[in-house]
């Protein structure tokens, strides 16, 4: 199981949640103590769910996060270890999850090649149409396109476009900051097929 393991070393867990519950320095020690005690084989856990590292890291922040706001609500009963675990578990099921309704409002791969298509053959030819107002049109159609594949992705750059803070962000898309900046670079380079045929006016 994936919470078996031999003794720690240190106080127990259900001490180290006792003093987290307490508060002051004693607490802050605690919260230390089991960042170290389960960081590695929780990010571990997290990686072999499908995490990237990067990902795995964000949801251990958030789980510690969640034991110190949920370390009031263990009453003491079961194992402290196996208390720390579900959270853990809980965590990683509602990134999961969110991550899968993104992906639900997501076009399928054959769409997003269909759209592609039709905004380069749509787009201007730089040797017949220059200036501001070409290139405008030409962003203008791909990120139409773009909101018609994935909305979701679309949402996130105009929100940022709009100088939204990646904290509001993070708020808004229910991630961690971390995960919000991954995400972002992910959505740009989504982008970037979409705006493909634009390129040419930066030199015409």
């Amino acid at each position: 199981m994936a919470n078996a393991a031999p003794a720690p070393d240190g106080p127990p867990d259900k001490e180290l949640l006792d003093r987290v519950r307490s508060g002051g320095r004693a607490g802050d020690a605690a919260v230390t103590a089991i960042y170290k005690r389960y960081r590695l084989p929780l990010l571990r856990f997290f990686v072999s769910q499908g995490l990237t590292p990067d990902d795995a890291s964000d949801v251990l922040q958030e789980t510690v996060i969640r034991i110190v706001r949920g370390a009031a609500s263990y009453t003491g009963e079961g194992a402290a270890r196996s208390w720390i675990w579900q959270v853990a578990r809980n965590s990683l099921t509602d990134v999961l999850r969110k991550r899968k309704l993104l992906r639900e409002h997501e076009a399928p791969f054959d769409d997003f090649e269909e759209v592609l298509g039709t905004v380069e053959d749509d787009a201007p030819n730089p040797e017949e149409a220059s200036g501001a107002d070409a290139m405008r049109k030409c962003v203008e159609k791909g990120m139409a396109a773009f909101r018609q594949v994935t909305p979701d992705r679309h949402f996130v750059l105009m929100l940022q476009a709009q100088e939204h803070s990646i904290e509001e962000i993070s708020q808004r898309i229910g991630r961690t900051a971390g995960a919000t900046k991954v995400y972002l670079f992910q959505c740009r380079e989504k982008l970037r097929p979409f705006l493909q045929p634009c390129r040419g006016f930066l030199s015409a």
